[in-house]
């Protein structure tokens, strides 16, 4: 939500409460809402896409409006004051009041309409999935529009309709959907002459790796070590998931990537998978949006369309 101040009170709010949002404009208040429901600087910056110097700055301006604290330590927590405990309820009448008449639109026919619509993913989820459901829209949606908005990070700060993010990171505090899980296939070089048809998990652990760039502990890593005690040995880093298929082609590094990702890779690039002899972990993706847009007729299509092509692709792949 952009600028905008708040003057009139919704019905749902109590009119004392919503009295004290008076002439705070709605980043404002959208930023209250990140520090009353995290109550920690640090969640509530990285919501906001914001430095913890410029939400702790927001914070002092909050704590001088409403002449409170609105979130002290206690211990080693951060608790909310009486008053920020009141501020709760109405604060996030209005904010979903204002979401609402905001995404508030006629029927949609997708025959006809060129709507624009945002999602935020990571790059394999892009390549994938979403490049299918664009696939499958072109006969009955011609020009109606899909944009990559940026990662989850972003999704509360600007105007992104829905987000496809892992299980473990979805957003409390929003609308979901799992959609049909996803296991990983490990890949190498078609020409590869190190690795045959499969590989023993220790040939496998010892052999050198091309995995993704993260900046923390990957899910891949992190299951490794808690099955195996240790994680595989990286080789080179890909800047992502999508890369690590062609970072493959004349080496004899090894890959972990996720299952339809390995699929339409082979199809144009000479790899091959390998068999090995353990489960690989499965992935869930969550298919998610904001309470307010819920019954939006344009994103209930939208949703309708990803969830019926990620069960037609699993099917397929089973």
């Amino acid at each position: 939500m952009s600028g905008g101040y708040v003057m009139l009170p919704p019905v749902s709010a109590s009119l004392g409460q919503t009295l004290r949002f008076r002439h705070l404009d709605m980043n404002l208040l959208v930023a209250l809402d990140a520090i009353l429901t995290h109550q920690n600087i640090t969640r509530a910056s990285e919501r906001l896409c914001l430095s913890q110097s410029a939400t702790s700055g927001i914070l002092s301006r909050l704590r001088e409006h409403f002449e409170d604290e609105l979130v002290v330590r206690t211990g080693r927590q951060m608790t909310l004051t009486p008053l920020a405990e009141e501020l709760v309820v109405p604060l996030r009448a209005i904010l979903s009041d204002t979401e609402r008449l905001l995404s508030m639109r006629s029927a949609f026919d997708p025959s006809t309409s060129d709507r624009q619509f945002t999602i935020a993913c990571s790059d394999y989820v892009w390549a994938t999935l979403i490049l299918d459901i664009i696939s499958a829209l072109r006969d009955n949606a011609p020009s109606v529009n899909m944009f990559y908005s940026g990662p989850s990070t972003r999704f509360f700060k600007t105007d992104i309709d829905l987000l496809i993010v892992p299980d473990r990171f979805m957003l409390e505090d929003c609308h979901f959907e799992p959609l049909p899980p996803n296991s990983y296939a490990c890949i190498v070089w078609q020409d590869n002459r190190h690795v045959g048809t499969s590989i023993t998990l220790d040939a496998f652990l010892e052999a050198r790796h091309a995995q993704a760039f993260s900046e923390r502990t990957t899910f891949i890593e992190s299951w490794f070590i808690k099955q195996f005690g240790r994680a595989p040995q990286p080789g080179i880093t890909a800047p992502s998931f999508t890369l690590l298929p062609d970072a493959l082609v004349g080496t004899d590094f090894i890959a972990l990537v996720p299952r339809d990702l390995a699929a339409r890779a082979s199809s144009y690039l000479p790899i091959r998978t390998v068999n090995v002899p353990f489960e690989l972990p499965v992935m869930t993706d969550v298919l998610q949006w904001r309470r307010s847009h819920d019954r939006d007729p344009g994103l209930q299509w939208l949703r309708d369309q990803i969830v019926r092509v990620a069960t037609e692709r699993y099917a397929a792949q089973h």
